[in-house]
């Protein structure tokens, strides 16, 4: 039998911090929303002041809450990426057992991508086109190959390409969290499998589209192409 290792002891102050994470993700707060007071905290979690003190201070430490003095802490305004990731990381924990969330995600991805390839057909950044291009031929040898976990996730970086070419900060740093959280639940999940030559005539597609400047024609056939992926995902839950 193998050595049986100790358990880590875990600071109070660090489940209670934790806890306020789960608080803010699981009542849906967002950048600029108040959290309960000290004392509510106190009440809500069974643990002493100090205790929240500590967990508010680390929380501050990392930039996802601020304290204004007089008011109270808030969830901070200007700290999305932490906020996505915390998000991210409860998400992930429970894809498991709530595999409804793989179809929320690609729901969410289908509205935003469609839009985004529309307005990135009207006007293609420089070098984007050539860009595409080359990630197309990349999926190609790896479809050949039948290398399905590095398409998946060469599949995630074309997208990804898209969304970057709108240039929409926001957006992307968004996105970003959005595709991490889709390539980890392949992990979990086993889900996303499709037909890959339906993939690449959808990629060639996009790229003849954006090519000509039609941008509703490129909004189509990804609301279609991403619409199919939903179709499959239903399917297997």
């Amino acid at each position: 039998m193998r050595d049986i290792q100790p358990l880590k002891k875990v600071k109070l102050s660090d489940e209670v911090t934790h806890a306020i994470e789960s608080i803010i993700v699981e009542n849906n707060l967002v950048p600029g929303d108040k959290l309960p007071s000290q004392s509510e905290l106190s009440e809500q979690l069974q643990v002493g002041t100090r205790s929240i003190r500590e967990a508010i201070r680390s929380l501050e430490s990392r930039g996802m809450v601020e304290t204004v003095h007089g008011k109270g802490v808030f969830v901070k305004e200007n700290n999305l990426d932490y906020f996505m990731e915390t998000l991210m990381g409860s998400f992930v924990f429970h894809f498991p057992d709530h595999k409804d969330l793989l179809i929320d995600l690609t729901k969410t991805r289908r509205i935003i991508e469609s839009q985004a390839i529309y307005e990135v057909a009207d006007n293609p950044p420089a070098g984007f086109l050539s860009l595409f291009s080359r990630i197309i031929e990349e999926l190609d040898d790896k479809a050949e190959r039948r290398d399905i976990d590095s398409y998946n996730r060469l599949d995630l970086e074309l997208h990804r390409s898209i969304i970057d070419a709108t240039g929409n900060r926001i957006l992307i740093s968004l996105y970003k969290y959005l595709t991490d959280l889709l390539a980890r639940s392949f992990d979990k999940t086993g889900y996303v499998r499709g037909s890959l030559e339906t993939s690449i005539g959808d990629h060639r597609a996009m790229l003849a589209a954006i090519s000509s400047r039609n941008g509703q024609e490129a909004k189509d056939i990804m609301e279609k192409h991403i619409g199919l992926t939903l179709e499959k995902i239903q399917n297997l839950i």
